[in-house]
Parts: structure tokens; C-alpha cells; sequence
């Protein structure tokens, strides 16, 4: 298989896969190419948690007690009533506006799916 580049002039060249990674003269101008590697078009799983980090561990609070307790028993917790519009940082256990994605306080990713 082959890989198509352009030289900085604009010169249409092709190169062989073991060409990948180097970098040679355009034989028409001489400038110097760079053959990348291929795109693969999506990043992996692993690839994202990579770039993500490792996140920090979740603060032991007694909202996240309930939370947890009504996940596992599948009642719904009524002692505590939060506002519509606030949700809490599980780093720093602030509350904040459901419009934040990055806590502006510890600036700790906070989004989950059903933010979008």
C-alpha cells in the first residue's frame, strides 16, 4: 500500500509504507517532506483515558451516602432537596451551576452524559 503527500511547493508525491515516519527531498524541488503515520480517524478508549489522567478519587460525603443508599436500595432519597439548577462537585463538594462542564473551584471535569 502506498501513502500520498504533498511537498511544501505543492508537488503530489507517493510513498511507500515503510516510508512512514521519515523524511526525504521531494525529487521535483527538493524541499523537505515529512511522511506521517496514517490517521486511523478515531481515538481508542484506552487513547481518551490516557489524555483524561487518572481521576481523582471520590470525597467520602454524606450527600454521596444518599445518593449511593437510594441506588441500592431503589428508594428515592427525601431528606435532601437540592435546587434544579445546582449540581455538586464530587472533588471539592461545591455546589454549581448546571451550566458549568469544569468546576471552577478545583477544576475537576464534572459533565456526565446527561448534560449533553
Amino acid at each position: 500500500m502506498s501513502i500520498t503527500v504533498h511537498c511544501p511547493k505543492g508537488h503530489r508525491l507517493v510513498a511507500n509504507d515503510d516510508h512512514v515516519g521519515k523524511t526525504g527531498r521531494c525529487p521535483v524541488c527538493k524541499a523537505m517532506v515529512s511522511i506521517p503515520l496514517p490517521r486511523t480517524g478515531y481515538l481508542s478508549e484506552t487513547a481518551i483515558l490516557g489524555i483524561l489522567g487518572v481521576p481523582a478519587p471520590k470525597k467520602h460525603t454524606i450527600a454521596n451516602d444518599l445518593d449511593d443508599f437510594a441506588a441500592m436500595t431503589g428508594l428515592a432519597t427525601t431528606t435532601v432537596q437540592r435546587d434544579p439548577h445546582v449540581k455538586l462537585c464530587p472533588s471539592c463538594d461545591r455546589e454549581i451551576d448546571t451550566g458549568y462542564h469544569i468546576c471552577p473551584h478545583c477544576h475537576t471535569y464534572i459533565s456526565t452524559l446527561s448534560d449533553f
